[in-house]
């Protein structure tokens, strides 16, 4: 399992068991910061890490903590993960209406996918396939559970 979280203007870390990436820098990307814990996980930078830039990660169960950029649906909300590669990260849940607000914290476990709405209308029940065109073939969290962690922001 591997543990996101990332709070706005302070971003704390990527948590994971399992092997090291491949090497960004032969890949063109950028140099990251590893680190060994006491626990043997493996912390990452995620400034650094584009963990939903791409399908290298697709499969991955994941826990992550970002806020909300909108209330798509009743079983969809979308997270600003631009510091892990992706400015508006897709997460389908089910389990009952939900109602979450711009900038609010939550938290997601769930499994990294690749979105197709036609794979997963039935199962989300999602709305109109236009409110998810521009998600198409992109990383999406594919949730178990879904928690907010502060309080809508006031204005």
């Amino acid at each position: 399992m591997v543990a996101v979280s990332a709070v706005p203007a302070l971003a704390t870390g990527l948590t994971g068991c399992g092997a090291d990436d491949d090497n960004p820098i032969a890949d063109g990307g950028a140099a990251t910061t590893t680190e060994e814990t006491m626990t043997g996980e493996t912390t990452t930078s995620p400034a650094r890490t584009q963990y939903f830039a791409g399908a290298d990660h697709v499969g991955e169960k994941v826990t992550i903590t970002l806020p909300v950029v909108q209330d798509l649906t009743d079983g969809s909300v979308v997270l600003d993960a631009e510091a892990y590669g992706d400015d508006s990260l897709l997460v389908l849940f089910k389990g009952g209406e939900r109602e979450f607000a711009e900038g609010q914290s939550v938290t997601v476990t769930g499994t990294i996918r690749q979105f197709s709405y036609d794979d997963y209308a039935d199962d989300y029940g999602l709305a109109e396939s236009a409110l998810f065109d521009v998600y198409a073939d992109e990383e999406f969290i594919a949730a178990d559970d879904v928690t907010a962690d502060s309080p809508a922001p006031s204005s």
